[in-house]
């Protein structure tokens, strides 16, 4: 399994590849922009993330505009929906708003919200069957 985390806080790639390597390769991006190419890269090198972890609020491309990017690259490759990556919100932003984008414009499968606890990230990537 391929995660790719995505957040401006280098305490969060620390935290979640603890949490996540002994499920699968992990890499990291703190922009948009660069997760955008990585995934694009990933496509494009037949070896394509299985689970985006990503954060809202970040300088420049915030993450709802990356999963929107990320999920119009698989349309584009004709990734059926059954077989697209799957995505999940890690964020401190709660608003309404924010929570439907992820849901219904990016298909999220969940939303985990910041200040982060392992036990509690664990148990939610299990029970949406992330690991």
């Amino acid at each position: 399994m391929r995660f790719l985390i995505v957040d401006d806080d280098e305490s969060i790639h620390l935290f979640m590849q603890v949490i996540l390597a002994p499920y699968g390769e992990c890499a990291t991006a703190s922009t948009g922009e660069r997760a955008v190419e990585m995934f694009a890269r990933a496509r494009d090198e037949g070896r394509p993330f299985d689970v985006v972890l990503m954060d809202i609020l970040m300088p420049g491309m915030d993450g709802h505009q990356a999963a929107e990017l990320m999920r119009a690259r698989e349309m584009e490759d004709g990734v059926a929906e059954a077989d697209s990556f799957k995505l999940a919100m890690i964020t401190c932003v709660v608003d309404d708003t924010s929570v439907d984008k992820a849901f219904f414009n990016t298909r999220a499968c969940i939303y985990i919200v910041k200040p982060l606890d392992r036990h509690k990230v664990v148990s939610e990537l299990r029970e949406h069957f992330i690991i």
